[in-house]
């Protein structure tokens, strides 16, 4: 049977993914390494974009140790500043302060928002670039607001909807532990692969396929 066939495309697609949803959930498992594994998800899912499928462990693998600590710093920096916004949000919703409490709640609200903004671009940018990791965070930080609409709104509808079906739905939840992680993270990566090609210079295909600043 041909490879051609879409029914066999598709097999082999979510095949992969089912691999994939696999590799990152066995290597998120101590919690500090979800930096790395997602990092190395975004790896095998950018790639695929831009020229197909194939070689999920190789990839993964080669992406997670190559990446494994500037992506954890990324994500210990992410995990420190959802904690303390989470902390400050409780004290400021259990506060008698009135308006005081309700604008503190607001700006909390909103340093949220671009936190989790600049944490939808920081991982595939450990990906695909190879700078400092203050340089990583500023980049995309500029991507994040750059390319709000659609790429970034986009990929946080996903996520967000994504997570709210899995929380009212046991099977949802299930499509998400086989396969689902890996197939958001797939469509998220068309919109950030996208955001890419707008402001770096890419390399031609081959063995190391990263993008460089122009």
């Amino acid at each position: 049977m041909s490879y051609d066939n879409p029914v066999i495309r598709f097999l082999n697609k979510l095949t992969d993914l089912v691999f994939l949803n696999f590799l990152f959930l066995l290597c998120s498992l101590p919690v500090v390494t979800m930096g790395a594994s997602l990092t190395a998800m975004y790896a095998v899912n950018l790639r695929s974009v831009r020229e197909g499928d194939g070689y999920v462990a190789k990839r993964f693998f080669a992406a997670f140790r190559e990446n494994f600590r500037q992506a954890t710093a990324a994500w210990l920096m992410v995990l420190l500043c959802a904690g303390i916004l989470f902390l400050d949000f409780r004290f400021w919703q259990e506060s008698e302060a009135g308006m005081m409490a309700k604008g503190m709640l607001l700006l909390s609200g909103g340093i949220a928002l671009i936190l989790w903004m600049i944490s939808l671009w920081v991982f595939p940018v450990i990906a695909k670039m190879r700078d400092p990791l203050k340089v990583q965070i500023a980049n995309a930080a500029k991507m994040a607001f750059a390319f709000f609409l659609p790429h970034t709104a986009v990929c946080m509808l996903l996520c967000a909807g994504a997570a709210y079906l899995a929380t009212i739905s046991v099977s949802f939840l299930m499509l998400m532990a086989i396969f689902g992680i890996a197939f958001i993270n797939w469509l998220c990566s068309f919109f950030i692969y996208k955001g890419f090609a707008k402001v770096i210079k890419e390399d031609p295909i081959g063995d190391e396929d990263y993008l460089y600043p122009q």
